[in-house]
């Protein structure tokens, strides 16, 4: 008897959990891209959510990778392996001087050491003026950001909490930085995000991907009329015709092994 009344339980748990995941379901949202454009580095976003629940926390995840200079390292299983060019930036240390008139300089001061940058995902939060960054079911609105880009410093050992200082810059500045570095190509992705009303992360689909020419690409909007595609930070052809192989990180996920690695 016993056992016929938790066999009974198990499955009226079953059949709840069931009318619970469709209930949550049809009040998810469903954010659809209508129009996307890019004015200078701002991406300005028509957005629909034809779905039934509000979609909040509407965000845009910026990410970057690095198309060339790639090097070829040997040692990965004796087969070699992509390794990416360091991202470094020289350290400064700022010196506030009081002069005799009680006036203070501050004076920007260059280390010797070099900081290592290694390129991460953020995600920013477009807004618009009635409804910061959530949607309504079934409603339209304009929505409009500046992408961010983010850089992380590589972890040191015996370092305090916490494990790594991080930024977030524009597209002008990254620019800079990778061009002081020089690095000419890099790719970039951005993902449009959602929340429902339980917190859970809802990945809607890619806005737009494409390679940006540092050089000559003075902003995203330049950059996105070239139109010069690749989801990866090497397209399809060029594996084929250069490498012969993909890693396996790569081909799975869109992301290499850690450029930091020891070979």
């Amino acid at each position: 008897m016993c056992t016929l009344s938790l066999f009974r339980s198990d499955k009226q748990i079953k059949f709840l959990k069931k009318q619970t995941d469709l209930f949550l379901s049809q009040q998810q949202p469903d954010i659809q891209i209508k129009n996307r454009i890019f004015n200078l580095n701002k991406l300005i976003l028509t957005l629909q959510n034809s779905g039934n629940g509000v979609a909040e926390d509407v965000a845009v995840s910026c990410t970057f990778h690095i198309v060339k200079p790639l090097g070829w390292s040997k040692g990965w299983l004796s087969k070699g392996h992509l390794k990416l060019p360091v991202i470094s930036e020289m350290g400064t240390k700022k010196w506030v001087v009081e002069t005799d008139q009680g006036i203070n300089l501050v004076l920007d001061m260059k280390m010797k050491d070099k900081t290592i940058l290694i390129p991460d995902t953020l995600v920013v939060f477009p807004e618009n003026d009635e409804y910061s960054n959530s949607l309504p079911a079934g409603s339209t609105r304009t929505f409009q950001c500046e992408p961010l880009f983010h850089l992380k410093t590589k972890k040191t050992p015996f370092r305090e909490s916490p494990d790594f200082d991080s930024k977030a810059i524009p597209y002008d500045e990254l620019r800079s930085l990778l061009m002081n570095n020089n690095i000419n190509e890099i790719s970039v992705i951005f993902t449009l995000l959602s929340k429902d009303k339980l917190q859970n992360v809802k990945i809607h689909g890619t806005i737009c991907n494409f390679v940006i020419s540092l050089a000559s690409d003075e902003t995203l909007e330049i950059a996105n009329k070239r139109g010069k595609r690749g989801s990866y930070p090497l397209d399809k052809d060029e594996i084929k015709s250069k490498i012969k192989w993909q890693d396996y990180d790569l081909y799975l996920h869109g992301k290499y092994l850690d450029p930091n690695d020891n070979d």
